[in-house]
């Protein structure tokens, strides 16, 4: 399992973040202050969760990643 969610500043126009934001960074560094390890790829957050990974654990990592995006918001 791969998924890639891509940052932008408005969804509906497909703004893109500016890469020097590093809206990826910050939102990876968010994720890991909650647990949740992953890397960006410029404003790609990337998550690939091992086939044993848990209910409880994956809602884990989309709960930091949630909160991780909430931190972007103005």
């Amino acid at each position: 399992l791969v998924a890639g969610v891509e940052l932008v500043k408005d969804w509906r126009k497909r703004t893109p973040f500016a890469l020097r934001a590093r809206a990826g960074t910050r939102v990876c560094e968010a994720m890991a202050r909650r647990g949740v390890l992953t890397r960006p790829v410029g404003n790609v957050i990337v998550i690939m969760p091992p086939y044993c990974t848990t209910r409880a654990q994956l809602q884990q990592m989309v709960a930091a990643l949630a909160a991780g995006v909430a931190e972007l918001a103005p």
